[in-house]
């Protein structure tokens, strides 16, 4: 990952711009998930960073099938839900209080007596974009830091007065991405009249010396 980084960055000199980014996306698993991934540190012998640019997302799909257990017909709603969770390896970088919530609602439907019908997969997808601190991730010679995801899932049912059976197969996957903004360090060349007069300079030199 290192390698993608320098040539990230070295291609964004190339062209003038001061951009790299790095991410991760893991498939999606049944929940509860714990998943993780890793993204690179700036590396600060490559310039100045300016700014960090953080996003975490995550998706899920879920299937809901609902059974009418009553005498009579019966109307109900039920929505799935699934909150992740985001924590962070690198220290400083506090994400205790970031998560995303992803639903899945059937509508309202209506149930007759002894039936069972099947909604989804029902799909979601979110995400929040943070710009923590950016002295946080700029380390000499660069590095590596996790983040990880853990779920809770589950299902709301409106309707059926407590009638209705449910179940739920839920999906999840989280991810991320960071974008570093920085200032290449520079170094100076000579402009070719310097060295064109650096050069005259050492003719001079040589020709003193065999007059001597």
């Amino acid at each position: 990952m290192k390698k993608l980084l320098a040539a990230a960055v070295l291609a964004a000199m190339s062209v003038g711009s001061a951009n790299a980014a790095l991410s991760f996306n893991n498939a999606e698993q049944t929940t509860e998930i714990n998943q993780s991934g890793f993204l690179d540190l700036f590396d600060a012998n490559l310039g100045t960073l300016t700014g960090v640019t953080l996003t975490l997302f995550g998706s899920d799909h879920t299937t809901i099938s609902l059974t009418n257990n009553a005498a009579n017909t019966q109307s109900v709603r039920a929505t799935s839900s699934v909150d992740l969770f985001f924590a962070s390896s690198l220290v400083g970088l506090d994400l205790s209080t970031v998560s995303l919530s992803l639903t899945g609602a059937t509508g309202l439907v209506s149930l007759l007596p002894g039936a069972t019908e099947f909604f989804g997969p029902l799909a979601d997808s979110d995400s929040v974009t943070l710009t923590p601190l950016s002295s946080l991730f700029s380390v000499a010679g660069g590095g590596q830091f996790s983040i990880s995801c853990e779920s809770l899932s589950g299902i709301a049912i409106v309707g059926g007065g407590g009638n209705v059976g449910s179940n739920q197969t839920t999906t999840a996957g989280c991810g991320a991405t960071i974008a570093y903004d920085y200032t290449p360090t520079t170094t100076n060349v000579p402009e070719p009249a310097s060295m064109a007069l650096v050069g005259l300079g050492m003719m001079g030199l040589a020709a003193i010396r065999r007059r001597k």
